[in-house]
């Protein structure tokens, strides 16, 4: 006889679940959480009260935190958290200093990590209208110890890195291959020429906004591993926001850096062997970060850049941020879905084991200037100034010198998009190098190319 309070039915054939069962109820016109407040903002067509919005992205922080963590060979290291003082760096900050607080004071008494302090880039001496004592005041409030470095240290005495000056020639009428090659030489510090200068000269060399942009990312990214390197941190926060991320998906995708786009965008990059980045606000959208910050009264400063209030079509980086918000204010999945596609993306094998860029320290592929020379095409009139051409002992005989350093093709060592940049460049130009070594090494081989011309002094 069939059991009426039973859910097996009389047949003997499995129960049967209602599909609404485990769905999450929602009360129109309530918060999605609670059910029971009037919500305050509209997430993604979600709606959430005050208090369980900023419960959420904590939430949501601590478990990308978390996720990272498990990743980590050693998560029992120094943290370092990139501070701008921006509203995305600003409110990590913030959520990382609480986590750890919260693990330090818990019953296991076991803290995330060793210890976490925040480091800044100073850019006062392209943008002196930042306040830089702001931004102090932000890593304080969070109670966290601040390090700063200063924008123009790329051109300090590094063993890491030695500045290079791009080496032009004015010879007329030699080959498209020969013209798409880029020279350059190492070139010696002047007692004479402060850092400061040195870094406003090099910026007004290059050609584009969209170039100067590009280069201040690198230089803060570079700063940045350096700083947490020389403090003894393993892993580094960077603020990206998944808003921002988004935009430098499709800008540096049209600028041909699709080889290193896993290292620069990815939620955790490795490029670093010493230092794992990590970027746990790549799930928040700039409206959701805008709202955390003014419920829980975060400072912030505005950190302009070269396009700062221009138009759109002023950069590719701004033409892209205008185009991915614009869509995105009417298709609300457009962040995420570009998100989501680019944790699809695996760096190839050869990235892991390439050499790094003379100028940006990213990957670079091979025969990356074979591919540019198809696809580009040359102006006619940019035979005037063509990169010194080391192929033959003509060619080498015509590099110039400076400070007993002779220029040589360094074509091989930059990525494809620094190709460009150096290419676009004002003759002259000095690049603050990244890596001093692929230089050096690239004189060798020219110097061992050209050594079975030498004729000894007896002869």
């Amino acid at each position: 006889m069939c059991d009426s309070s039973s859910d097996t039915p009389c047949n003997g054939s499995q129960p049967t679940i209602d599909p609404t069962k485990y769905e999450r109820k929602r009360v129109p016109g309530m918060c999605v959480k609670c059910k029971v407040a009037k919500p305050n903002v509209t997430i993604r067509r979600s709606l959430y009260c005050k208090e369980c919005f900023v419960r959420t992205c904590i939430v949501k922080f601590r478990t990308a935190t978390n996720r990272s963590r498990k990743s980590t060979a050693t998560p029992r290291t120094k943290l370092m958290v990139a501070l701008s003082g921006g509203p995305s760096s600003s409110a990590m900050l913030s959520m990382m200093a609480d986590f750890q607080r919260m693990h330090i004071k818990g019953t296991a008494a076991q803290p995330l990590y060793d210890d976490v302090v925040a480091g800044h880039v100073d850019e006062s001496a392209l943008f002196p209208e930042v306040k830089e004592s702001l931004i102090a005041d932000i890593a304080e409030s969070a109670g966290v110890k601040s390090m700063s470095v200063r924008l123009e240290d790329v051109f300090a005495d590094n063993s890491e890195a030695s500045p290079f000056a791009k080496a032009v020639d004015e010879a007329v009428g030699v080959s498209q291959e020969v013209k798409d090659r880029i020279c350059a030489r190492l070139v010696k510090p002047d007692a004479n020429i402060s850092n400061k200068d040195r870094l406003k000269a090099f910026f007004a060399g290059l050609a584009t906004d969209t170039d100067r942009e590009e280069m201040l990312d690198v230089l803060k990214s570079l700063l940045l591993v350096r700083l947490a390197r020389k403090e003894g941190c393993g892993v580094l926060l960077m603020g990206d926001s998944g808003t921002r991320i988004a935009t430098k998906i499709v800008s540096l995708a049209s600028r041909g850096r699709g080889f290193s786009l896993p290292f620069e965008v990815g939620a955790e990059s490795t490029w670093f062997s010493d230092v794992v980045v990590y970027r746990p606000m790549r799930d928040f959208i700039m409206k959701e970060i805008g709202f955390f910050n003014q419920w829980t009264a975060q400072k912030t400063v505005v950190v302009p850049t070269f396009t700062t209030a221009a138009p759109a079509r002023a950069s590719i980086g701004r033409l892209t941020e205008a185009f991915v918000v614009g869509l995105d204010q009417d298709f609300s999945s457009t962040v995420s879905t570009i998100g989501r596609t680019m944790q699809k993306l695996e760096p190839q094998k050869s990235a892991r084991d390439a050499l790094p860029c003379l100028l940006c320290g990213l990957p670079v592929e091979h025969n990356a200037q074979e591919w540019k020379s198809r696809l580009t095409v040359s102006r006619s009139s940019d035979a005037a100034a063509l990169p010194c051409p080391s192929k033959s002992t003509d060619s080498t005989d015509r590099c110039s010198e400076n400070d007993e350093q002779t220029a040589a093709d360094v074509t091989r060592l930059l990525c494809y998009s620094c190709q460009g940049i150096v290419h676009s460049a004002a003759p002259d130009t000095v690049f603050p190098g990244a890596n001093a070594s692929s230089y050096r090494n690239s004189h060798e081989d020219l110097h061992r190319q050209i050594e079975m011309f030498f004729i000894d002094d007896d002869e």
